[in-house]
């Protein structure tokens, strides 16, 4: 397993750690995130929830509640809650480099 440089190129977040300028998202500045976030080593079922978030941001301008994540992916609320341990948006929005989403806890 090998360990992101975050010292090298570490991401512009802002106080709670969501990209200032969610442009220069990537899959290594999602590395990065994740591992910033202790949510490391990212695997296929993190990917995939990442991915979908990242399309599902493109397309209606805001994140999906989290049985759309189930339904579109297949991954249990129990998984996706063991996959992010802080949480859905502390967790995979900010890895996905999404904006934090208003009203949300």
């Amino acid at each position: 397993m090998t360990t992101p440089d975050l010292s090298e190129s570490s991401p512009a977040v802002n106080e709670d750690g969501y990209l200032l300028n969610p442009d220069v998202w990537d899959r290594d500045m999602a590395e990065k995130l994740a591992r910033m976030s202790d949510v490391w080593p990212l695997t296929e079922k993190h990917w995939k929830i990442i991915e979908f978030l990242r399309w599902y941001y493109e397309q209606h301008g805001q994140g999906p509640v989290v049985y759309k994540i189930c339904r579109a992916t297949g991954i249990s609320v129990k998984e996706i809650c063991e996959l992010f341990p802080c949480g859905m948006v502390r967790g995979a929005y900010r890895i996905a480099g999404l904006p934090w989403p208003g009203g949300c806890g």
